[in-house]
């Protein structure tokens, strides 16, 4: 059994309101790509798992700016992970190993970089979305004020059309000016459903 849905029936999490955890986009592929990328280059110069994303919220008011000037950027690449214990360190004393374990130190400051890029156009992509989706909230509440404002214009003119105070013409112009403010609202809601695809797109599946 089909059941028709009303456009209005359909309604967004309002927890998005707050920001998603920046690690959220580590569902995204091409992030997930570059961690693989950097877990790879950890490994062959014996850098034990990271804390790769920062323990920060993105929001559509702080945008990215507030992201960039974390310290998580500010840490250099040779510090980006801490070396873990053990590594066969007399075995370095042979110099092609040694010439080995240098290229892949600066392989592995290249991939930080990367990295870090990733999660930077992905945050921003994010930062974006939720931007988009307030600025529509904000006008979805004021294009529904005026629409419920015009409603009671309309029946206004039909009282004062009974009772030989207006004319079929102001009723007409009356109902129209609803259908309009209806169309806009309805165009606010099409746009609420793209903006949260593309917030869910940017966050590489959802944000559950």
């Amino acid at each position: 059994m089909n059941v028709a849905l009303n456009l209005n029936d359909i309604t967004f999490p309002e927890t998005l309101s707050a920001g998603v955890p920046s690690a959220m986009v580590s569902r995204r592929p091409d992030v997930r790509s570059s961690e693989l990328a950097l877990n790879i280059a950890n490994a062959r110069v014996g850098i034990a798992k990271a804390q790769l994303y920062p323990s920060l919220t993105i929001t559509g008011q702080g945008g990215l700016n507030s992201f960039k000037s974390s310290n998580w950027f500010n840490i250099p690449a040779s510090l980006f992970g801490t070396v873990a214990g053990g590594i066969a360190q007399p075995l370095l004393q042979h110099k092609q190993l040694r010439t080995q374990y240098e290229v892949a130190k600066v392989d592995r400051e290249k991939t930080v970089i990367q990295f870090r890029q990733s999660v930077l156009n992905a945050v921003g992509e994010v930062s974006d979305a939720l931007v988009r989706l307030q600025k529509l909230k904000e006008q979805q509440t004021i294009a529904a004020n005026r629409v419920k404002t015009l409603q009671q214009a309309t029946s206004n003119a039909s009282m004062l059309f009974k009772n030989g105070l207006a004319t079929y013409l102001e009723v007409i112009t009356a109902q129209g000016n609803v259908l309009q403010g209806e169309l806009e609202l309805a165009s606010i809601k099409m746009a609420q459903l793209s903006a949260n695809a593309e917030l869910y797109r940017s966050l590489g599946g959802g944000w559950k």
